[in-house]
């Protein structure tokens, strides 16, 4: 099963106070009564018990990202390696697309091949360090 669904979230950078909002798909699969909450564009995955569990997990899974790549200053790096486009200049943020992502990501690519899913996309806030 296929379906769009959404649901929403923000996440804001309080030590650096610099946000952009961009545009993620999200696949949310269940395998062996274990709901996982899947985003290809960050390679994060979430999981639990319940769908809500799931989400939450990923929510969580995502801070955690956001706090160690900003700590370590890696985030741009680490988003252009997974296929992202960014303009320091202007704050521009660009996720591969959902295509892309199923030729260029085994993990998406096994999930769409085994697994009946729902795809939604989600806008979030990605926090940003200084670094133009």
């Amino acid at each position: 099963m296929r379906k769009q669904s959404h649901f929403w979230g923000k996440l804001f950078n309080k030590a650096h106070n610099k946000n952009v909002e961009v545009k993620i798909d999200l696949v949310e699969y269940e395998d062996d009564s274990i709901h996982y909450v899947y985003s290809p564009a960050f390679d994060l995955i979430g999981y639990g018990y319940s769908q809500e569990e799931a989400r939450q997990s990923w929510e969580l899974v995502l801070q955690e990202y956001f706090t160690y790549t900003l700590n370590k200053n890696t985030l741009i790096k680490d988003l252009q390696s997974r296929g992202w486009i960014v303009r320091k200049g202007n704050k521009y943020f660009t996720p591969p697309t959902f295509s892309w992502l199923l030729k260029n990501n085994h993990d998406l690519t096994e999930v769409y091949d085994k697994h009946n899913f729902q795809k939604s996309s989600k806008p979030i806030t990605v926090p940003l360090a200084d670094y133009s």
